[in-house]
């Protein structure tokens, strides 16, 4: 996995299962700080397509955010700014 700096081994053992549900069939790799620059292992964990999709979704993204901080992940996130980006989406589908 030389896109993100990471041997074969741990870009495996990150993406084995889900970090929120479990779900082991298909697992995505994401950067918790959407960084993709930053690819430190802890920045890095598997979340299967639904709860990936979600946490790009600003609808779900809060949601999202809490239940990995919950599961001890260190998040940080702001809340004027999530405000913003729901705010910004929901113009977006009022023009759709």
């Amino acid at each position: 996995m030389k896109d993100y700096g990471l041997d074969l081994e741990t870009y495996r053992k990150i993406t084995s299962k889900c970090a929120i549900c479990g779900f082991d069939k298909v697992v995505d790799l994401h950067h918790l700080d959407e960084n993709k620059k930053n690819n430190g292992r802890d920045n890095l964990i598997g979340l299967c397509p639904n709860h990936h999709k979600m946490l790009h979704n600003y609808e779900f993204k809060k949601e999202i955010l809490g239940q990995l901080k919950k599961l001890g992940f260190k998040i940080e996130f702001d809340e004027d700014l999530l405000k913003r980006q729901a705010h910004m989406s929901d113009k977006r589908d009022l023009k759709s």
